[in-house]
């Protein structure tokens, strides 16, 4: 495969080879479990602790602030479940973006039916968080605010500064948790100017592996473990840590990163390439945010469907998604794309453009006339 045709990065990333390369020897003669005593155990033992200080030099935290899990998806869990675990915070309320990830937007749902008052965030039509709507619904009873730093549907940046600041000054015994997921190795995480107190990563949204991520305490919140067995980090995350995973993870945030920021001028200008060519197609309908990043294009050919437009363009060889990879097995609208605004129709027929350092300005000469030639394809329809 073309790593330049292969448009849905915001779903899954390809493995740096620099990071398999250093992991690859856990899943081979360094296969000892770090718990273990012995020098086999001690080596791996070793090495995790190395991954989890290079990770905090990425995020500028100290080493014991990062509990590392099995994605995205637990750290959320973790994260929204750790803090609400105590019967007594029942009652207290919990502030979720209406655009946020489905580990965030159904743990709530769950902590909900637990008796946890759940209430979501407006956004804009372009998927940023209303401030002002923020602000009223803050309260002494504000126990956590959730709310994602880039969407994975949209591509829109939060203003992280911004909400941090209006949740400490108006519930200053709230907990600010950030889904960082598709932020982070990408764009700078500002946690201490945004008042971050917990940060949800995953290693395959940042050239990592599958099955690895981690939450990171930037402030001492009080947890409660979700997960229970043999204590391991810190007593939070009970089961064998994966050396393999965990080493890729911090070797390919480290590259990722670096990529990122030397590309960083290469990123805007594909995406603005992007936005071009498209404009040369009126019968595509753009979903442009206010706070968009260079990752990112949502669009739609309504009224055909999403899959009639991504297989389309499959054959001319470009993967795409149906606006998120979590909604691609459904039939539903995207609840993020409905929280914006757009029809049950547009909705449907929306799909994600999703870029990486793999997609580079010199391979757009190959690809913008591949997606045109599914275009074409898609009016004769």
């Amino acid at each position: 495969m073309n790593p330049e045709f292969y448009l849905d990065n915001a779903a899954t990333t390809m493995l740096l080879p620099e990071a398999l390369e250093q992991a690859l020897p856990y899943l081979g003669e360094r296969f000892g479990n770090p718990s273990s005593l012995h020098g086999l155990g001690m080596e791996a033992h070793r090495a995790v602790k190395h991954a989890r200080e290079g990770l905090a030099r990425l995020l500028d935290v100290p080493p014991q602030a990062i509990v590392f899990t099995s994605g995205g998806t637990e750290s959320d869990n973790l994260a929204l479940r750790g803090v609400f675990a105590a019967p007594a915070l029942a009652g207290e309320r919990l502030l979720v973006s209406a655009i946020e990830h489905p580990a965030v937007r159904e743990t709530a749902r769950a902590l909900a039916a637990e008796g946890v008052r759940v209430e979501r965030i407006p956004v804009t039509r372009g998927g940023v968080v209303e401030l002002a709507r923020l602000e009223k619904l803050l309260a002494p009873d504000v126990r956590m605010v959730s709310c994602m730093a880039v969407n994975n549907e949209l591509g829109t940046r939060q203003p992280l500064a911004d909400i941090g600041r209006l949740v400490k000054a108006h519930a200053p015994r709230a907990v600010f948790h950030v889904d960082a997921v598709q932020a982070f190795a990408k764009e700078r995480l500002a946690w201490r100017e945004a008042r971050i107190d917990l940060l949800s990563l995953s290693a395959h949204k940042a050239h990592g592996p599958k099955g690895v991520g981690a939450l990171v305490r930037c402030a001492p919140v009080p947890l409660q473990p979700w997960l229970r067995g043999g204590g391991q980090e810190e007593g939070l995350r009970s089961g064998t840590e994966n050396p393999f995973g965990i080493v890729a993870f911090a070797e390919a945030a480290r590259q990722a990163a670096a990529r990122h920021a030397a590309q960083q001028g290469e990123r805007a200008a594909y995406h603005a390439r992007w936005l071009e060519y498209l404009a040369g197609f009126p019968e595509l309908r753009l979903y442009r945010s206010e706070q968009a990043t260079p990752f990112v294009i949502s669009l739609a050919y309504p009224p055909l469907p999403g899959e009639v437009i991504l297989h389309h363009l499959e054959q001319e060889g470009l993967l795409v998604s149906t606006g998120s990879a979590c909604h691609s097995l459904k039939r539903e609208p995207s609840d993020v794309l409905l929280a914006v605004g757009l029809s049950e129709q547009e909705a449907l027929s929306s799909i994600r453009l999703s870029f990486s350092v793999f997609n580079t300005l010199g391979g757009l000469d190959s690809v913008l006339p591949a997606f045109g030639r599914a275009v074409e394809k898609l009016r004769r329809l």
